[in-house]
């Protein structure tokens, strides 16, 4: 396995942890009102630090293990892998972008919209990284 394999492997393993977390305990009750434009601030400080301790770990942790891989220019394919994995992350984006203009419409709350932008992040960087790990396995 790749150095750059075994870093999206971290990557999807951390953001399913850290927005499994979120989305599973976010307070959808008080979604609606003001409370819960401040509970999406409160809960997203400690993922987002998650995250960032997370992958600074296992990079960190990797880089040391095997530096002359952690060091490797990117190739040909890796090129490839990364480009047809934004490919197919754009096609999620768009359809979440617009579910959140037609939520707009139906007044949802700040709340709503933000994690409706939120889950399309998210769902787009989950494709992402799953199209290019499933590239990477393939021997693409």
């Amino acid at each position: 396995m790749s150095f750059r394999e075994k870093i999206h492997w971290v990557t999807l393993v951390t953001m399913i942890a850290a927005f499994g977390w979120y989305f599973l305990a976010y307070p959808w009750g008080v979604a609606a009102s003001p409370a819960g434009l401040w509970a999406s601030a409160g809960m997203l400080l400690p993922v987002t630090v998650a995250i960032i301790v997370a992958m600074t770990i296992a990079s960190a942790w990797m880089a040391i293990r095997t530096p002359a891989e952690a060091n490797l220019k990117e190739d040909e394919r890796d090129r490839s892998i990364h480009y047809r994995g934004t490919h197919y992350a754009y096609y999620p984006l768009v359809v979440g972008v617009w579910v959140s203009i037609f939520a707009l419409f139906w007044n949802a709350g700040p709340a709503v919209q933000l994690n409706l932008l939120l889950a399309t992040v998210v769902l787009a960087e989950l494709t992402r990284i799953g199209v290019q790990l499933y590239l990477y396995r393939r021997g693409y």
